[in-house]
């Protein structure tokens, strides 16, 4: 995801766009105002008092910010900044609307603020996944297997029998030299306690690519590595997946609403600091791990290498 840097006008009418949403009931509360704060310092590269910014009309907000891709950005921001506090309203999401008309930006997000609000949480969840890398790694399991596939896989995972030779493939990385990926994903996995793929209760391979992302931001895998290393793929995935990633995680790892069946719903861990450098770090990539990288084919080569050439 590219992160355009807003003129210091745009930035201005943009904060207060933000602050306009989040004051609508409510003077910020403390995750607000350590939020604004980060997404200065991580993102937008400013430090303007956000206590003395005014709130914003939509048509002044429209007339200031012209580029297309702050438009969309600050919407997006939007979106999280609610999702983060904690306490979303509907005030806030028809503000939030209201701001998108005026700026001609349509964000799918909308409706899972929506379905949060209102708490319709299965509708919530499905929404999300099928718009991330998880539905497209289901999407092609689907296309080259059918039926079949997701079963086995689904099986695996819970599980009931293995794929004795893709989880001797994955063991064999045990074997390589420390310090390369392979290796490190390897430890990454024995130590977390996490199946390799194959093994009972293994991931579908569809999942490696995340654990390889763990593994070359060095994140860990509580709640506080989880929260970063989504903004860190999220960094680095298209604008077309960004938000959804952002929201999943902070639904899963902060705001208490289950995502996943393998990892309980956790609550308050969202630290602004860790969650925006990480986004800025994983924007700064010039690769996007789920876009056909090839992990097998630098899988033997060293971290810091690999690190370097990616811009990590």
């Amino acid at each position: 995801m590219k992160l355009p840097i807003p003129t210091p006008i745009e930035l201005r009418a943009g904060l207060r766009a933000v602050k306009t949403v989040l004051t609508l009931e409510a003077p910020l509360n403390p995750i607000e105002t350590k939020l604004l704060a980060a997404v200065q310092r991580h993102i937008l590269g400013s430090t303007l008092d956000v206590d003395a910014l005014a709130p914003i009309e939509a048509g002044e907000l429209r007339a200031t910010i012209e580029r297309p891709e702050v438009r969309q950005q600050l919407l997006m921001g939007m979106v999280v900044a609610v999702f983060a506090s904690g306490d979303a309203r509907p005030r806030q999401l028809e503000q939030i609307a209201a701001f998108g008309r005026a700026l001609e930006v349509e964000l799918p997000e909308l409706d899972d603020l929506r379905l949060m609000i209102e708490r319709r949480l299965t509708l919530l969840r499905f929404d999300l996944i099928r718009r991330m890398y998880i539905g497209e790694g289901i999407a092609k399991i689907w296309e080259h297997e059918g039926a079949r596939g997701l079963v086995e896989r689904l099986a695996r995972f819970r599980g009931f029998g293995e794929d004795l030779a893709l989880a001797a493939r994955y063991r064999a990385l045990g074997e390589l030299a420390r310090g390369t990926l392979g290796r490190a994903y390897f430890e990454h996995c024995r130590s977390g306690g996490f199946a390799l793929p194959g093994e009972r209760y293994g991931a579908p391979e569809a999942i490696v690519v995340h654990d390889m992302a763990h593994v070359l931001g060095g994140y860990g895998t509580d709640a506080a590595g989880e929260l970063q290393v989504a903004a860190f793929t999220a960094g680095f995935r298209t604008r077309e997946q960004s938000l959804s990633i952002m929201l999943f995680v902070l639904c899963q790892f902060d705001l208490g609403i289950p995502m996943v069946p393998v990892a309980g719903a956790e609550v308050g861990n969202f630290d602004a600091e860790l969650f925006f450098a990480a986004l800025r770090r994983g924007a700064g990539m010039t690769v996007d791990l789920f876009d056909d990288w090839d992990y097998w084919g630098v899988i033997d080569q060293p971290l810091d290498q690999l690190r370097g050439r990616y811009g990590i």
